[in-house]
């Protein structure tokens, strides 16, 4: 398994499902990298719900999870494309309190495509 930085703690048992081959922060950005060459809506919203909002929505996040956050980054193996999650802290919470199609709507709306830049 993948050793990842100490400040991503937090993420590494909720996200092991898919299988991160990186997951780092860099400044208000944390960036997880899937092992597969395409990151489909499916695998995104999986992600999103059941690997970083889930904690807070059970209890069992730390006192600053997603604080510092204003950026998730879910991108392919080669660091190319993928999507990007905003502002996932106030998101999740309000993702938490709404049925499933209106919090899928919430988080596509806090969603925009992640391109590599060159």
């Amino acid at each position: 398994i993948t050793e990842f930085p100490a400040d991503t703690d937090p993420f590494e048992n909720k996200l092991k499902p898919w299988q991160p081959t990186e997951v780092s922060l860099k400044g208000d950005q944390l960036t997880i990298v899937i092992p597969a060459a395409n990151v489909d809506d499916e695998t995104y919203r999986a992600i999103t719900s059941g690997g970083i909002c889930s904690p807070i929505w059970t209890k069992d996040a730390p006192a600053n999870y997603l604080k510092n956050i204003k950026a998730i980054n879910v991108i392919n193996k080669f660091k190319a494309s993928g999507y990007s999650f905003e502002n996932p802290l106030p998101t999740c919470n309000e993702m938490g309190k709404l049925m499933d199609k209106p919090a899928a709507a919430l988080l596509l709306g806090n969603t925009h495509v992640f391109m590599a830049s060159k």
